[in-house]
């Protein structure tokens, strides 16, 4: 959960960010990607609380495919041409954690 909230705290940053839409920019580089990836947060969410208040097998599961869906929508931001190489660096950190978490999110 710790690595959950700090992924959450980069993401954050780097929106605050200056990253500019451009022709070069993947599409969610916009200054607004928050609201671009807001169905796949909004989905690992309610993922989160379903699994926290139900700890099944099928809700750990729809839990992992609804994390990995939302780090998946976040990775083409590492091809934001106006982010610095520390905040790519920064990102790909975050991305590899969450996939890390991911791999042994419901582990006993």
């Amino acid at each position: 959960m710790i690595r959950f909230l700090s992924f959450m705290t980069i993401l954050a940053f780097l929106g605050l960010s200056s990253c500019k839409k451009d022709s070069n920019s993947p599409a969610n580089c916009s200054a607004n990607w928050a609201t671009e990836v807001q169905s796949e947060l909004t989905a690992l969410s309610n993922a989160a609380m379903a699994y926290s208040s139900e700890p099944t097998t099928a809700t750990c599961s729809a839990y992992k495919d609804a994390y990995q869906d939302y780090v998946d929508v976040l990775k083409p931001l590492k091809e934001c041409s106006t982010y610095t190489a520390q905040q790519k660096e920064d990102l790909q950190q975050a991305i590899d954690e969450a996939e890390d978490d991911i791999a042994t999110l419901c582990d006993e």
